[in-house]
């Protein structure tokens, strides 16, 4: 699991940064009015949670002994997973054009806000050393 988690925190982050790079550079022509701002909120919160991604894969071996914890972990890594997808994703696309699903996007941010509690819950679940 620490693996591919791995992969997919490498895989975020660096598409974290090409679009950071493609927004800024490539795209910019191409955003509605608001677009380069709602870019640049996308691009930060996606940034962030592929560190959060990267955490979850780092925690791996320490939730190993405990059935629990590694529950909450990979629930954890799911939520801001679906977070980068509904929040992240959707706000790039909307910063491109208009679109009829950018009520997605505060499930997204919920998914994220789910994450970091799932993560909490994953070191109460820890046993005390």
């Amino acid at each position: 699991m620490m693996r591919s988690l791995l992969l997919l925190a490498a895989f975020s982050g660096f598409t974290a940064v090409l679009f950071g790079a493609m927004g800024s550079h490539f795209l910019f022509p191409y955003m509605t009015e608001k677009g380069p701002a709602l870019f640049r909120t996308a691009n930060l919160y996606h940034l962030v949670h592929s560190l959060a991604l990267l955490g979850c894969a780092l925690l791996v071996p320490l939730c190993d002994k405990s059935e629990q914890a590694l529950k909450y972990l990979k629930l954890s890594a799911g939520a801001f997973l679906l977070g980068l997808i509904l929040f992240s994703g959707m706000i790039y696309y909307v910063a491109l054009s208009p679109s009829p699903l950018h009520f997605l996007i505060p499930l997204g941010g919920l998914s994220f806000m789910t994450g970091w509690a799932l993560l909490a819950a994953t070191a109460l679940s820890l046993s005390r050393p």
